[in-house]
């Protein structure tokens, strides 16, 4: 069975998929997707769920601007059945991630809310009906890790988005949500080839701007946010990477 590059309760305007296959990229604004009545009320939801993170406990020199959530899903493309994985630890090889990588990271997990949350399974399938794959990889199994982040940039410092400098995920594809937004300034998203050449930038704005790469290929990162008028700055973001279970 074929997947539909628009579900039922996620439309889009935008080429997504003709993005992925000519430039491995796609930059997409929130006034591109169209979200059902039913995700809309459950991506609220899960919105609200940002403010509750737990800490990050693994931030270079002890710091605590970070929080975090994490959990993985098996994911079957032919059926859209989604089941959440036993927890476990996240892990980065250090020639992927210089800061963090080789550190088996203990998030804490999904609360059971937002493993159940409709949105978070509709746009989990969504994001990967957009990808310019072919018919034996959309008939196998993906493994779906899900990170819930926010940052939080107190008066006078910055936050580093996750996790700091440019870096890879470790997966095949990697999807990228702004979540929200408050009170920050920077935060830009920069994308480069394989050789670390920067190929182009931009920065999240409104909640549900988005951005989709092919990450086996491509290198990301994003600048530190820091307030805007003073207080504190918030940036939170909902991302996926993709695994193909060869």
């Amino acid at each position: 069975m074929n997947i539909l590059l628009n579900t039922s309760q996620i439309q889009t305007t935008h080429s997504i998929q003709t993005d992925l296959a000519q430039q491995s990229y796609s930059h997409v604004t929130a006034d591109e997707l169209q979200l059902s009545a039913e995700v809309q009320a459950a991506w609220q939801q899960l919105q609200a769920a940002y403010a509750e993170l737990p800490a990050d406990n693994f931030l270079p020199g002890g710091a605590a601007y970070r929080f975090r959530r994490y959990d993985s899903f098996q994911f079957h493309p032919t059926t859209g059945e989604l089941a959440l994985l036993p927890h476990r630890a996240y892990f980065q090889n250090t020639d992927i991630n210089a800061v963090t990588g080789g550190i088996a990271r203990d998030f804490a997990p999904l609360t059971s809310e937002i493993a159940a949350n409709p949105f978070l399974h509709e746009l989990i399938r969504f994001d990967f009906a957009q990808f310019p794959i072919d018919e034996a990889l959309r008939q196998a199994n993906w493994k779906v890790d899900v990170h819930l982040v926010r940052v939080v940039a107190r008066a006078g410092e910055s936050a580093h988005p996750t996790p700091e400098g440019v870096h890879r995920d470790g997966a095949e594809y990697v999807t990228v949500h702004l979540a929200e937004l408050e009170n920050a300034v920077g935060g830009e998203a920069s994308i480069y080839d394989d050789r670390k050449r920067h190929l182009a930038s931009f920065t999240l704005q409104n909640v549900l701007d988005s951005y989709l790469f092919h990450d086996a290929i491509l290198w990301h990162g994003a600048k530190p946010i820091q307030p805007k008028n003073g207080g504190q700055g918030i940036r939170s973001i909902l991302t996926f990477d993709y695994h193909p279970q060869r």
